[in-house]
């Protein structure tokens, strides 16, 4: 089974250096990036699934959190038990190596440690950023003073703390960047203190003994079989990095002005807003910035118009444009 080379990898194993040194700060945080922008791709490809086929994918959609934490899981522990490292870090050329015996972290206690905070802590820091969005809605709404009960003494509590223990976490994975970036630590993240690992870069005999594959000397039908099968794995994980790229390309288009990008610009007017026929102009911008100019309530899936810049729910920009045609 071939791993998840790239030609950053390439680079290393042509490179004549022999010795295991740490990745850059730089590749630290391209990893990183990389690692955070997976989850939202999927995401996204889920929801257009479910817009197109709702019977098929909309449970998928609506339970999506659950479907990624075990897909997560088993993807990162086989890049654990395989190449001793998760699928962005072996992607960017890394390796995990345990800070005691100095030996990846395929089996036992360090790599139980790993799939927990590679898979299990955002996981749960994602749920308790939801909790702590929908908590901090209804105590805007009603007076701290009428919180009553156990339940609710504990709800207050958390989202007064919650910013708070966020704020030392990013205060202490910066000081240890800091002392990263200075040669002062060989971690970067309080995250591998816990996992009792750091990080380095792969050696040119590490991705030898990836490619390694123990197959029969002997030719014929059957062995060929076997080491396509056996190969497959690695070309599909190979084609699924590649698609995170594409998806990221498509997000940026999907994002950015695309009147600068083609220099076309609006040859028309700027239709009126839609919510003139309800509300003032004056009174839709003393709306709560979440709120939707047509229903008037909490903005769910946002869409932003491209020729005027607002944003409405997309069921009811979607069903407005159906119903009036412009």
């Amino acid at each position: 089974m071939s791993s998840t080379v790239r030609a950053s990898q390439l680079a290393s194993a042509t490179s004549t250096i022999t010795e295991e040194k740490q990745p850059s700060v730089f590749d630290i945080i391209a990893q990183e990036n990389l690692a955070t922008s997976i989850r939202p791709a999927l995401q996204h490809l889920v929801k257009y699934l479910a817009y197109l086929k709702p019977k098929t994918f909309l449970p998928a959609h609506r339970n999506f959190d659950e479907f990624y934490l075990i897909f997560d899981l088993l993807l990162q522990n086989h890049y654990l038990k395989n190449y001793g490292a998760s699928f962005t870090e072996n992607f960017y050329s890394m390796k995990r190596v345990t800070s005691k015996t100095g030996s990846p972290p395929n089996d036992g206690r360090e790599r139980i440690l790993s799939l927990i905070t590679l898979v299990g802590w955002p996981y749960v820091e994602d749920k308790l950023n939801k909790l702590y969005e929908r908590l901090k809605e209804v105590y805007k709404i009603r007076s701290w003073a009428s919180v009553h009960g156990l339940k609710s003494k504990c709800q207050k509590m958390f989202v007064v703390i919650w910013p708070y223990v966020k704020t030392v976490l990013k205060a202490v994975k910066s000081v240890l960047q800091l002392a990263y970036i200075l040669n002062r630590s060989s971690i970067h993240s309080p995250w591998l203190y816990f996992s009792g690992v750091i990080l380095k870069h792969l050696t040119p005999e590490d991705l030898d003994a990836f490619n390694a594959v123990p197959l029969h000397l002997q030719t014929g039908f059957f062995n060929r079989i076997w080491r396509f099968f056996l190969g497959l794995p690695g070309v599909v994980s190979r084609l699924f990095a590649y698609g995170l790229f594409f998806v990221q390309f498509l997000d940026y288009m999907y994002n950015t002005d695309l009147t600068n990008l083609t220099k076309t610009g609006l040859n028309n007017a700027v239709p009126p807003p839609p919510h003139r026929m309800i509300l003032k102009e004056s009174e839709i911008l003393s709306l709560d910035t979440n709120k939707c100019p047509i229903c008037l309530k909490k903005r769910v899936n946002d869409t932003a118009l491209f020729v005027s810049g607002y944003v409405f729910c997309y069921t009811c920009i979607n069903q407005y444009v159906k119903t009036y045609q412009k």
